[in-house]
């Protein structure tokens, strides 16, 4: 049984168990690198032999320095090892696997769609320990299994609203600490960061309702140093007046991706989801600060430093989630740290790091109004190049329609079309569109940031006020849309490089991906983090259509730096087999070999990290 301390943080209560948790199972032996109390310095550089972090460094720039694999010898490249690993022997709930692994002094960590964390020998494959929470045995609530960081001789991670920190050697469960109430529509699907003596995470499950916070925990103990809550949360709160005096939400905020932090302020940041419901019938007036934003905040303190808001009272669901990256730009003759950021609508904001002032202008343009969605009067929008256009593309594949409700759909031509309960409109970008949550690479070799985007279509309608009945943990209940599309509607995924220093683009690649393989499109969405290299590389996951998998296969993808040609793509099987799965992309180095890992986990193929290197 748990041996429990309870922590009352801000009126929060919050349970810390020490030493092992019931069911976790780590091997006890030792047979891992020992990994030291990073210092800023070493967390700041560009990756090279190790990858510290899922995004390679505390800046976020997922650039590895390393150039031996390059775009003449790479279409070369074999398969060095490849490890499957086998499913839990009691059956657990599998939530998927989306985070790269990590890497440091030749040992991977990695975590599955079950929660596991396990270390991998990364020359070679073996594996080392396992740990299992085991905390998917028997939770139903929100879910995680994409959080994994280093740091003071542990191996953090978060499952189902827990922290565990892991004993780096021999994968022997510290501490863990419940941070979040999974019951209650929270959870962490967010990697920590390890920095000076802190781990700090957000916390996620604004889809089903939670209220959703950032934490700062003692790296050595488990215990909450500082919390802050995205939604404000009291009157003195930074923008509590910003929301509806009904206070008509029901969570939102969520954080999707690992924070980033700049060294030089001992700021940390990180960007937030839409409020809830989605739509904006019942939520009442107002700009809703601290939903769909970018949140500095003093790393050692968890104080308030700066708040930019990207969307005003979003009602498209246009989070602005993405890690935040951490920049040094050239403005004015100047050297400049900014942070850069991009929503689903396609707007890249680049921000100063220590103040969250716009160094590329940006304008308040007035939008579409409907007084049923309590919409905001305008809109941020950044000078420079958008990485998607804005409006709908294809409006003859809509026009002559019926949509659900068997009236014809109304089509947006520009961007922020309003809806409520009377018709489906059809907007763009979306949802599913524009740039998600995979994120983006700065490159150190080029200067130029590099980021997977989509444009897609979608039919929006809110159900009537009358009839929303939002309920906690029911995503459904929470999100409150329908939604609607045609077999045709238009669909191009893109990868787009632009130049942070002025926003403007450098280059774009595009793929049609209307109708989906069945239609003879070779590729899927561009659904992947970015990965840059010295090699001259832009490395991504793609399932791309083959005469021996017409539904699809995992491949590796290597663009041109310069001007986004395809230089080479390598297969990668799950399990020996050949699956649609977008591979997790990690680069890093043994012994002088240069070594591109993927890790995926693909519904019954279960879990596969592979790694590839020169012959």
């Amino acid at each position: 049984m748990r041996r429990l301390v309870r922590l009352s943080v801000l009126g929060s209560v919050f349970s810390v168990a020490l030493l092992s948790a019931v069911g976790a199972f780590g091997s006890g032996s030792r047979s891992a690198a020992a990994i030291p109390a990073f210092t800023p310095a070493q967390l700041s550089a560009q990756p090279a032999d190790n990858w510290i972090l899922e995004n390679g460094n505390i800046q976020s720039n997922r650039y590895s320095s390393l150039s031996q694999i390059n775009g003449s010898n790479g279409s070369s490249l074999k398969l060095a090892w490849t490890t499957h690993l086998a499913s839990p022997a009691t059956p657990e709930n599998n939530i998927g696997g989306k985070v790269n692994p990590i890497v440091y002094n030749g040992v991977m960590y990695v975590q599955d769609g079950w929660a596991r964390i396990t270390a991998i020998d990364a020359a070679s494959g073996k594996i080392l320990w396992q740990f299992d929470p085991q905390v998917g045995l028997n939770t139903f609530a929100a879910g995680s299994a994409n959080s994994i960081g280093m740091g003071d001789g542990m191996i953090f991670t978060g499952a189902y609203g827990t922290m565990y920190a892991l004993n780096a050697q021999t994968g022997a469960q510290v501490w863990a600490n419940q941070i979040a109430n999974p019951v209650g529509g929270n959870g962490i699907d967010v990697s920590p960061v390890y920095y000076k003596g802190l781990v700090i995470v957000g916390t996620t499950g604004g889809d089903q309702g939670g209220s959703c916070f950032e934490v700062g925990l003692d790296a050595k103990t488990g215990s909450v140093k500082w919390h802050y809550s995205n939604i404000p949360s009291n009157p003195k709160a930074f923008g509590w007046n910003t929301w509806p005096s009904t206070r008509y939400f029901y969570g939102g905020g969520a954080v999707w991706d690992m924070p980033a932090v700049d060294p030089k302020y001992d700021l940390v940041y990180v960007g937030t989801g839409n409020p809830l419901p989605f739509n904006g019938l019942i939520n009442g007036p107002g700009a809703e600060y601290g939903s769909d934003s970018v949140y500095a905040l003093h790393a050692l303190t968890g104080k308030f430093a700066w708040m930019f808001q990207e969307i005003h009272h979003d009602i498209w669901d246009y989070d602005s989630m993405e890690t935040p990256l951490v920049e040094t730009i050239s403005s004015g003759g100047k050297q400049l740290d900014v942070v850069t950021h991009i929503n689903k609508s396609g707007n890249d904001f680049i921000l100063d790091a220590q103040t969250g002032k716009p160094v590329v202008p940006v304008k308040e343009l007035p939008v579409p109004q409907d007084p049923l969605s309590h919409t905001y009067p305008t809109q941020p929008q950044s000078a420079g190049d958008l990485i998607v256009p804005h409006g709908v593309q294809d409006p003859q594949n809509w026009t002559g329609v019926v949509a659900p409700d068997g009236k014809p759909y109304k089509i947006d031509t520009g961007i922020f079309g309003v809806y409520n309960d009377s018709q489906f409109i059809v907007i763009s970008p979306t949802a599913g569109g524009g740039v998600e949550w995979p994120d983006p690479s700065f490159s150190a070799k080029t200067g130029y940031e590099y980021v997977c985007a989509n444009i897609l279509d979608m039919a929006l309608k809110a159900p009537p006020a009358a009839d929303q009945h939002p309920v906690i943990n029911n995503a459904g209940a929470i999100i409150q849309w329908d939604v609607a599309s045609v077999p045709n509607q238009l669909s191009v995924s893109r990868l787009d490089a632009f130049n942070p220093a002025n926003n403007k683009t450098v280059w774009q690649h595009d793929d049609t991906t209307t109708g989906g393989f069945a239609n003879g499109n070779p590729t899927g969405p561009c659904d992947s983090p970015v990965t840059t290299t010295g090699g001259g590389l832009v490395l991504i996951g793609r399932i791309v259509a083959t005469p021996q998998a017409p539904n699809g296969e995992a491949f590796i993808q290597a663009y041109d730096d310069m001007n986004g040609k395809l230089l080479w793509q390598v297969p990668v099987l799950v399990n020996g087999k050949i699956v649609p799965v977008d591979p997790r992309i990690s680069v890093y180095a043994v012994n002088g070999k240069e070594y591109i890992a993927t890790m995926t986990h693909f519904g019954p193929a279960g879990p596969d990290i592979s790694a590839f290197a020169l012959p």
